[in-house]
């Protein structure tokens, strides 16, 4: 939003300079981004008055003046404009001034082989916006020409400055210069003139032709006004178009500028269509029960005032008259409906649409515009009325027009909001303001003159009068004040602790004490903070290297299951990740094809899934391994080109027995991802924690791959509540045995489909209470055994806490075992 402070001392009084204002402006909410001093654009400028124009000798499309710029001599200077002659008062460019919007320093030359002292400028080369072709005449600007020599900044309207800032979302209002003028009249407690308007307005209803209720919401409007007798090839009065001007806007005529110019003081965009071209667009005249709002067709065309052409979607929101599209809707008007110099009557739009459906056309057309920039931010539905009221009272300054009538969907009834305000709760969240003490006979200042300062609430008489420079009023209330919020602030004044918020920015944030609260305890981390932390280490230690990808993505094509976004920005954004390894498997083949020997990462991350109609998130420890890690090829011991299933799984392995947990692994066939024969279900404590396998030959050759990928997932939370559980998370220490252990060693025959984790979970079970440790040593398939049978040999480790075990002790506990062993799984000795 760019202010002109000319301008806005017409509005409210300012009794600093603009530095001043910048920061109080900034230090409320409303960041001031530059300061723009429009008289620079006319440094090195003066008036000029063209005595003489002759023939270049050497340049048919040159011409050579004698310009008088009110010294001794005359400039001589090489002009190409067409419009140029004898007689006529310019803007001249003197020698050594710099025209920022060309990049272009004056300076003496030759051009073509005649001398050129200067420039003779045009409107655009200044830096001014104009629709104007070659070089400025000042006698067709205005009647009162300056003296040669003198500066142009008065004539220009260059003695200005300009404030651009940053408006955010919540402040809809701060899209005005009343807006603004409102704010430095709280914040400097000065007084508003605000510009009058006509109050007496008469309104008819009617009933627009729609069938979408999505563009106007039922309590907003949408009014039109038929005006006769106006004059499309009239220009603006001066200050009209030099305050367009140096916000950046091009003044077009009489009709567009005074639209133009209540969107900026008002903050409400209006739109004025040619009533005749209506007219011929429809082939009849048109009335009240024509005009209308919709839905664009999909592939619907549209011809815009910019003169461009816009293919419509069914999401974009449209003006129509008798069906016939005038406008898309708070964004851009049709050139078939545009005023014009032939224009002699109007009709003046003035409505209030639905901020979303602004936004989401804006975003199908590609162009955001001055009117759709504040239909997003959210307009008051009490400005429609006024702000085409106050473009009919300019209009009627302008022009000897008449008013037909105003139509109206709703007869705006504004039922103003009240809030009830605690004194406690401002005390509370605001805390104690400082107050300075400078008088040095009431001892609060030092000998060196230090201002000390007391800590007070906020007094009763500072709360009120910030609310109400702000147009709240107030009544009171047993715990505070019922306070009811102006029509312009309606739209972000609706809890009790926004105006908290208003009165903090009023009163100055920098008057608040700055004591930080005390804690009440030290911070720190929680366990499963810690152990998460561990894991990240763990893994990286491991060889893996953790990664970070995007939640959002694209739609799934293959399982569409994804949970879409209501409003994404882009469709590669649109909906909610469902999983983790695509993205690693793009990350692998990435890395490979840039020449990578291998590439082993993990991530920590969520994905989102749809779960009885609720949407669950679940945490994972995910990642993809592949390749060999080596730093080059002379390190390379093997001819393997990549890590086997085994390797890969010891991995995960390791960073399970650093935590101390024993995983199990089951065989998985039923996992369409993974290859049936080389995946398996990790088991913790009875409980699936997750997988790993090979990805799948089939998918691999889908996704181009050339090396073995191997993938795991594992629930982050089911292995921080194991590895939190007592005695994982800080080991205890014990001392070394003092007795030594004795080892047996049982060689069984088994049938082959018989996991070797299941027979170590029955000796475990069965050696108690002397057994230490169990472990296959050796697995024997062969010829020589029965049929569908194998041999596994197990060394069995007992200890006993007090004394050295005799084999009388261990014996029954061996026979013990094998009794289990051949109940369960009917097994045989082998040897012992």
């Amino acid at each position: 939003m760019k202010v002109s402070l000319n301008w806005l001392k017409e509005l409210v009084e300012i009794p600093c300079d603009v530095d001043e204002i910048a920061e109080s402006l900034s230090m409320s909410g409303f960041e001031v981004e530059e300061l723009v001093d429009l008289t620079l654009l006319a440094n090195g400028i003066v008036v000029g008055f063209v005595q003489e124009v002759s023939p270049h000798p050497n340049a048919d499309k040159l011409r050579v003046c004698k310009v008088d710029v009110g010294e001794e001599n005359q400039l001589q200077i090489v002009c190409g404009a067409a419009n140029v002659r004898e007689g006529i008062h310019v803007l001249v460019a003197l020698e050594g001034s710099y025209l920022k919007a060309i990049d272009l320093k004056i300076k003496v030359s030759e051009l073509r082989g005649v001398l050129s002292q200067g420039m003779i400028c045009s409107l655009t080369e200044i830096g001014i916006n104009s629709k104007n072709q070659g070089i400025a005449v000042l006698e067709e600007m205005t009647n009162d020409v300056s003296a040669p020599g003198s500066s142009p900044r008065d004539l220009l309207g260059l003695n200005d400055i300009i404030l651009d800032l940053a408006i955010t979302a919540n402040r809809p209002d701060g899209m005005s210069m009343v807006g603004i003028a409102r704010e430095i009249s709280a914040l400097k407690q000065t007084k508003l003139t605000l510009p009058s308007i006509s109050e007496d307005i008469k309104l008819s209803l009617f009933s627009p032709n729609t069938n979408s209720k999505e563009i106007v919401s039922s309590r907003a409007n949408f009014s039109l006004r038929q005006i006769n007798n106006v004059r499309g090839d009239e220009q603006s009065p001066k200050w009209i178009k030099e305050r367009l001007t140096n916000i950046g806007l091009k003044p077009i005529n009489s009709i567009v500028d005074i639209a133009n110019y209540v969107m900026i003081e008002q903050g409400h965009p209006l739109h004025a269509y040619d009533a005749d071209l209506i007219d011929q667009l429809i082939g009849r005249k048109a009335n009240i029960k024509d005009f209308g709002f919709r839905k664009a067709k999909e592939g619907e065309k549209f011809l815009g005032i910019d003169d461009k052409d816009y293919l419509l979607s069914n999401n974009c929101s449209v003006i129509t008259c008798a069906d016939k599209i005038i406008a898309i809707a708070g964004i851009l008007g049709s050139k078939n409906s545009a005023v014009n110099s032939q224009t002699k009557s109007i009709w003046l739009e003035a409505a209030l649409f639905k901020p979303d459906a602004i936004r989401i056309t804006s975003r199908e057309i590609g162009l955001r515009t001055e009117s759709s920039s504040r239909y997003e931010k959210g307009i008051s539905q009490e400005q429609t009325i006024p702000s085409a009221q106050r473009a009919i009272d300019l209009l009627m300054e302008q022009f000897d027009c008449r008013i037909e009538n105003n139509w109206a969907i709703n007869v705006t009834n504004y039922k103003a909001k009240s809030i009830i305000l605690s004194r406690n709760k401002i005390h509370k969240i605001l805390g104690k303001v400082l107050c300075s003490e400078v008088n040095n006979k009431s001892g609060n200042t030092d000998i060196n003159n230090n201002v000390h300062y007391t800590k007070n609430d906020l007094s009763d008489s500072e709360i009120s009068g910030a609310l109400t420079r702000l147009g709240c009023s107030l009544l009171p209330h047993n715990i505070g004040w019922v306070v009811t919020v102006p029509p312009i602030r309606s739209n972000d004044l609706k809890r009790e602790i926004d105006l908290i918020e208003e009165i903090a920015r009023i009163v100055g944030y920098e008057r608040f004490d700055s004591s930080l609260p005390a804690p009440i305890k030290p911070g720190g981390l929680t366990d499963s903070q810690i152990i998460e932390r561990r894991i990240r280490k763990l893994f990286t230690s491991s060889g893996l290297q953790e990664i970070t990808t995007m939640s959002l993505v694209a739609n799934d094509k293959v399982y569409k299951n994804r949970i879409s976004l209501t409003n994404p920005l882009l469709l590669e954004t649109s909906c909610l990740r469902n999983n983790l390894w695509e993205e690693h498997i793009s990350i692998c083949k990435r890395n490979i094809n840039a020449g990578q020997t291998g590439c082993w990462i993990f991530e920590i991350g969520s994905i989102y899934i749809q779960d009885k109609g609720d949407i669950r998130e679940k945490k994972l420890i995910s990642g993809a391994i592949t390749g060999n890690r080596t730093i080059g090829k002379w390190q390379e011991s093997t001819k393997q080109d990549s890590i086997d299933f085994y390797e890969a799984r010891g991995l995960l392995d390791s960073v399970f027995k650093s935590l101390n947990l024993s995983v199990i692994d089951q065989e998985l066939t039923e996992d369409a991802l993974l290859h049936p024969g080389k995946a398996s279900k990790l088991i913790l404590e009875g409980k699936s924690l997750g997988k790993f396998g090979q990805f799948h030959p089939t998918f691999s050759e889908q996704y181009g791959l050339t090396k073995s990928i191997y993938l795991f997932e594992i629930e982050l939370e089911l292995m921080l509540i194991a590895t939190s559980r007592k005695g994982r998370l800080f080991p205890k220490y014990k001392p070394f045995p003092i007795v030594p252990s004795m080892e047996r060693d049982i060689s069984l025959l088994v049938n082959k489909n018989i996991k070797c984790s299941e027979l170590i979970s029955i000796i475990r079970k069965a050696g108690k209470p002397y057994l230490e440790k169990v472990e296959l040593i050796d697995r024997y398939e062969g010829k020589d055994l029965t049929l569908g049978k194998i041999s596994q040999a197990f060394r069995i480790t007992y200890r006993s806490k007090k004394n050295t075990l005799t084999d009388l002790e261990i014996e029954p506990i061996q026979e013990h075992i094998m009794k289990q062993l051949k109940s369960k799984f009917d097994v045989e000795l082998r040897s012992s």
